[in-house]
């Protein structure tokens, strides 16, 4: 079902914010109606390479959310989604940065998705350990493979969706979730979420100067759309080309930008973050530099970024300490060196050291506390 660019309108977004995920909403209702949450929870453990084969024993609806979500949808292209995974070797240090500060204050920035993340302490407390688990996504959907019968990428999607239950089965049962805000994680802010990677990654990448061919873009899109269905976003929602997807986006951000405690909170994570990535002083401009260029002024105001200071990227780049940023000449070059080096980072500390060669990895969560391992 292709949805033209035009008819991305309050009409169509505004129910999709009441509408949930039926097929893992009743697979998690099931497990805590029979008490079983944490009997599934270490079964699930168990699929510590997210490649092993599902335990049996599985209560019914649970065994059948397994079967019927690992179906690929007819329209999945192996040549195309073979060409996307590609950009994930030639662009790893900038995929990763555009997500960091692109895709993530613009998700913020949505005042009231933003509620779920931080309603659920996913991204206030334990920052570094959620954003090496969307890491760890990102590698596991691009690795050659990755989105075969059976494949490792296919069942991560598959954890993240009973993950996505599971906070719309709590949250939506706590008594200060305002229900104004929508259901949580609602179809609207899932197809955001979707696109902030099919479509923002692209768009930050054009940004950076490394801006792959539209061949390559449509073909990375097509990865995305994939993993979307395999999430449970509706087709409505889903859009068929790249096109479409930026319009909803933008339409999505039309709706859903405006300032809020959470956006501020789930965004001053993440700087924080990068300041841990990259601690000397004289990379403290990187981390705001890099979000006002990839995300743009309006939306970090809106999340509350720090000016950008291109002085202080520019001493970093003559440093010995640079790691290699080039030159201040050209402000794009430049923050293309930062993005490359920062994002290299980034999997150099997480998914290869602190990790100690293990993988990060998905549990049906028990509960929304500040240890919830998932």
């Amino acid at each position: 079902m292709r949805v033209p660019a035009m008819k991305w309108t309050d009409e169509l977004l505004d129910p999709l914010r009441k509408a949930g995920d039926p097929l893992a909403d009743a697979a998690i209702e099931e497990i805590y109606e029979l008490g079983r949450q944490e009997q599934v929870r270490e079964a699930l453990l168990a699929l510590e390479g997210n490649s092993e084969a599902v335990p049996d024993g599985l209560p019914p609806k649970l065994q059948e959310y397994f079967t019927r979500s690992a179906v690929l949808p007819e329209w999945a292209d192996t040549r195309l989604t073979a060409r996307g995974q590609g950009l994930l070797g030639r662009y790893q240090g900038h995929i990763t940065t555009t997500l960091l500060c692109g895709s993530l204050p613009l998700c913020y920035s949505c005042g009231d998705g933003a509620q779920v993340l931080y309603s659920s302490t996913r991204l206030t407390q334990g920052v570094f350990r959620r954003l090496m688990e969307t890491a760890q996504f990102v590698v596991d959907v691009l690795e050659t493979g990755g989105l075969g019968p059976g494949a490792r990428g296919v069942r991560t999607a598959q954890k993240i969706r009973l993950l996505h239950a599971t906070m719309r089965y709590h949250l939506s049962r706590k008594e200060d979730w305002d229900t104004s805000w929508g259901v949580p994680v609602n179809q609207e802010d899932l197809a955001a979420t979707l696109m902030s990677f099919s479509v923002i990654i692209p768009r930050g990448l054009a940004r950076l100067g490394v801006e792959p061919p539209a061949q390559d873009r449509d073909a990375f899109f097509r990865i995305w759309r994939i993993i979307g269905y395999v999430l449970g976003v509706a087709e409505k929602v889903n859009p068929s080309t790249f096109d479409d997807g930026a319009a909803l986006v933008d339409a999505v951000l039309r709706r859903q930008q405006r300032p809020s405690e959470a956006g501020t909170v789930l965004t001053k994570g993440v700087l924080d973050y990068i300041r841990e990535v990259l601690p000397t002083p004289l990379f403290a401009g990187v981390g705001p530099t890099l979000m006002r260029h990839l995300a743009g002024d309006r939306t970090a105001d809106i999340v509350s970024v720090p000016p950008a200071d291109h002085t202080k990227l520019a001493l970093a780049a003559q440093s010995p300490l640079s790691m290699g940023y080039a030159k201040a000449g050209d402000t794009v070059p430049l923050l293309a060196k930062a993005s490359n080096e920062l994002g290299l980072a980034v999997f150099k500390q997480g998914l290869r050291l602190t990790n100690k060669g293990r993988r990060y990895q998905w549990q049906v969560p028990t509960g929304l506390t500040p240890t919830t391992s998932a």
